[in-house]
């Protein structure tokens, strides 16, 4: 299954809007989990499926909101 994943930031990344963006993914996104959106690291706050499931794809809508350098611990 491929997932078409829209992803929105919540927020401001450094004092900028950021654009978010749409990208495939091989897995679906779930809340908690760490997205890497250019630069700089998100954690996935909500999960929204947009069109279901049809011939192998799955359209999503993912809300996330940034995650300062400061904050980012290395993932086990």
């Amino acid at each position: 299954m491929i997932y078409r994943v829209s992803y929105m930031v919540r927020g401001k990344v450094r004092e900028k809007k950021h654009p978010g963006l749409t990208r495939d993914e091989d897995k679906a996104p779930a809340v908690g989990n760490w997205v890497q959106l250019g630069e700089d690291l998100f954690e996935v706050t909500e999960v929204q499926e947009l069109i279901p499931p049809m011939g192998g794809f799955s359209f999503l809508h993912a809300t996330c909101q940034w995650i300062p350098k400061e904050e980012e611990t290395p993932a086990p």
